[in-house]
C-alpha cells in the first residue's frame, strides 16, 4: 500500500471534504487571477493600439498641414478642412481617455471583488475546520 493510499485510508469523510474544499479555493483562486491577468493583458493591448491609431492620425493631420503650407493654400480654407479632421480626433481622444478611466476602475473593482472572495473562503475554510474539530472532539469525548 503506498503512502497516499494509506494516508486515504485514514482520512475521515470530514476531512477529506476540507481537503477538496481547499482545493476548489484555490483552483478558483487561480482561475480568478488568471483570468484577471488575461483581461488586463487585453485592455492594455488594445488601449495601446488606439493610441497609436489617435497618434498615426494626428501625425498625418500634421502632415496635410505642413502640405497646405507648402502648397500656399489659404489659410481660412486649409483650417476649415482641417478642422473637419481635428474634430472627431478631439472627440476619439476624450472617448479614448474616458474609455481607459472606466476600464481602469472596472480591473481595481474586479480586484477587489476577487480579493475579498479569497477572503471570504478562507474565512469559510477556518470556520469549516474549527467545525470539523469541535465536531471531533465531541465524538472523541463521547466515545470515552
Amino acid at each position: 500500500m503506498t503512502d497516499k493510499q494509506s494516508k486515504d485510508s485514514n482520512e475521515t469523510p470530514m476531512e477529506a471534504f476540507s481537503e477538496v474544499s481547499q482545493t476548489l479555493a484555490e483552483t478558483i483562486s487561480a482561475t480568478q487571477e488568471r483570468n484577471l491577468k488575461y483581461a488586463q493583458s487585453v485592455f492594455e493591448s488594445t488601449m495601446t493600439l488606439l493610441k497609436d491609431q489617435a497618434e498615426n492620425a494626428r501625425a498625418m493631420l500634421k502632415q496635410w498641414e505642413q502640405q497646405a503650407e507648402k502648397q500656399h493654400v489659404d489659410s481660412k480654407i486649409a483650417e476649415g478642412y482641417l478642422s473637419l479632421f481635428r474634430a472627431p480626433l478631439t472627440a476619439y481622444q476624450q472617448t479614448l481617455e474616458v474609455v481607459e478611466t472606466a476600464s481602469h476602475e472596472s480591473i481595481a473593482s474586479f480586484k477587489k471583488a476577487a480579493e475579498s472572495f479569497e477572503k471570504a473562503m478562507q474565512q469559510g475554510r477556518e470556520q469549516w475546520e474549527e467545525a470539523v474539530r469541535k465536531t471531533q472532539q465531541s465524538f472523541t469525548e463521547t466515545e470515552k
